[in-house]
């Protein structure tokens, strides 16, 4: 009788659990894992629990709403940009002034002026971009330096066989001012021919220097010569060898920007060949072209600026008709020049309203603009 109950018993529970595997379809299958029995004893089962969040936590999870980055703002600042940004152009780093060259302490002079009246470095690629990641209250400079000098950037060999930046060269007093201020941003862009800071066994040591430290680099031409006298295919020979060498050296490095030699502009038949060409198979784009004095250039963001002929200001004191360096510190100074002032958040464009019908949208592009009576 015993048995009948126990075979009655094994038939029904293989019958039920036949019937439930034979209801679910191929998309319900439940997942079975394999299970070792020897490993299941009473004193290997744990409790399981589980730990339900509290209100206050739930809350806390709860998502932010975004915040308003006009509101974030700071008006007080008189914000605006689409003032002016200097453009300084450096060539030299010599004992004695001249009209093209700087001393050490003068040099040094400028970057201190600079640092303690509210300007800070930008780089030129980023100002033809519109990037503009100064910090709210402080206007934007940028510094170039034309046709590769050695005092632009001068090694030192010890009598031990180390090597060492010249502290009075370009280079060795701007790491000095990094290092010094570290939010003055220190960077620059140093315009290159075929003389590479001279000592050429160093060229290449240098030229990754400087990418690896925040700087940029330019193209100057191959002869610099007169370009308003070239034509085309002289044009396209100056620059495409230029970026060709540089490339020898910084495969993956774009060369973004010219300074024209003596601020000789192309004819205007062949502008479009300063800008972008191709020369053995390489092609170059120049986002900026710079031209040598005599003023501050316009806001990235103003329709009356042209990046292909870029105004500067000559970092001299001599033969500069008052329109050198200190003359438009001074300028500024004195309030008598509209003067850009960031509002402190690239991806917003604050500025008077009285300059709106000035606003490029080009170059605005996806920004924020905040336009304020």
């Amino acid at each position: 009788m015993k048995f009948k109950i126990k075979f009655f018993t094994t038939i029904l529970i293989f019958m039920v659990i036949s019937f439930t595997g034979c209801s679910l379809n191929d998309d319900s299958k439940p997942i079975i894992a394999p299970v070792n029995n020897d490993d299941i004893t009473k004193n290997n089962i744990e409790e399981t629990s589980v730990n339900f969040p509290t209100e206050e936590e739930i809350e806390e999870k709860e998502e932010v709403p975004a915040k308003n980055p006009l509101e974030e703002i700071d008006m007080t600042l008189n914000p605006n940009e689409m003032g002016e940004i200097m453009i300084l152009m450096y060539h030299g780093i010599a004992e004695k002034e001249t009209t093209w060259e700087r001393t050490p302490e003068n040099f040094r002079k400028d970057l201190e002026y600079m640092y303690q009246n509210g300007f800070r470095m930008i780089s030129l690629n980023d100002y033809a971009k519109g990037i503009i990641n100064t910090e709210a209250g402080y206007t934007p400079i940028i510094l170039t330096f034309d046709d590769g000098r050695q005092n632009n950037f001068n090694i030192i060999e010890k009598e031990n066989g180390e090597i060492e930046i010249d502290p009075n060269c370009a280079v060795g007093i701007l790491e000095e001012f990094k290092e010094k201020y570290p939010d003055l941003n220190v960077t620059a862009s140093f315009f290159l021919g075929t003389n590479i800071f001279g000592q050429e066994k160093y060229k290449e040591y240098k030229l990754k220097f400087l990418i690896n430290n925040g700087y940029d680099i330019g193209n100057h031409t191959h002869s610099h010569n007169r370009m308003a006298n070239q034509n085309k295919d002289e044009i396209i020979f100056e620059l495409g060898s230029i970026n060709n060498i540089i490339n020898s050296y910084l495969p993956d490095y774009k060369v973004e920007t010219l300074a024209l030699p003596e601020g000789s502009n192309p004819k205007d038949e062949f502008l479009n060949d300063a800008v972008e060409g191709e020369f053995e198979g390489n092609e170059y784009k120049h986002v900026a072209v710079l031209d040598v004095g005599w003023r501050p250039a316009f806001s990235p963001f103003d329709t009356d600026n042209d990046f292909t002929n870029l105004y500067r200001v000559t970092a001299s004191e001599i033969n500069v008709d008052g329109c050198g360096i200190t003359d438009y510190f001074k300028q500024y100074s004195n309030g008598k020049r509209n003067i850009f002032i960031s509002d402190g958040n690239p991806d917003v464009v604050t500025f008077p309203k009285k300059f709106e019908e000035y606003i490029n949208m080009d170059i605005v592009g996806d920004r924020i603009l905040n336009i304020y009576e």
